[in-house]
């Protein structure tokens, strides 16, 4: 299997993203197959993944903002990427909640809706792979009349990120 082929999963079990919520409204898993001697460090995985963003997935996200402003809820602001793994810091505009030797859970509440997204690296028959998953709950009518296009372009940028972060590793292998 080429490691640029992203496949949908299902939600991990035994992980820390399977203990985010207790009954999300909502979730996806991603994997992909980490290239022959590719980094398999979980640190060095999530700053591939999340380290250089498409310009595409960076103006939605700024017309994102743009739209939602006006209705109170959080906006991310283009600052320096802050890169704290550690419980209770920062990936950028993302809190870590937990992490584990190969697993990190990153995420965001707000009133409308809160989410956590997981990188998790999973050895698995003489291979690596980097599984992303995502679990949203909603916590009003507002974050199910949100998700309703987000989750469209939710899997497209899991997708697009995904593949730029196993491209920069099959450069470097």
């Amino acid at each position: 299997m080429n490691s640029a082929v992203v496949q949908p999963v299902a939600l991990p079990t035994g992980t820390l993203i399977e203990e985010a919520f207790v009954q999300p409204d909502y979730a996806d898993a991603y994997r992909a197959r980490l290239p022959a001697g590719a980094p398999t460090h979980i640190g060095v995985l999530v700053s591939a993944a999340f380290g250089s963003v498409p310009g595409w997935v960076q103006r939605l996200m700024t017309l994102r903002n743009w739209l939602v402003q006006p209705l109170g809820l959080k906006i991310s602001l283009p600052s320096p990427m802050v890169f704290d793994l550690r419980p209770g810091g920062q990936l950028g505009i993302f809190k870590v909640y937990a992490r584990s030797d190969d697993e990190v859970l990153l995420g965001e509440d707000d009133h409308h809706l809160d989410f956590r997204v997981s990188l998790l690296r999973v050895p698995e028959q003489g291979s690596d792979w980097i599984v992303v998953s995502t679990v949203v709950r909603f916590n009003n009518w507002l974050g199910r009349l949100y998700f309703l296009p987000v989750q469209f372009f939710h899997r497209l940028i899991v997708v697009a990120m995904l593949r730029r972060g196993l491209l920069l590793f099959s450069e470097c292998s």
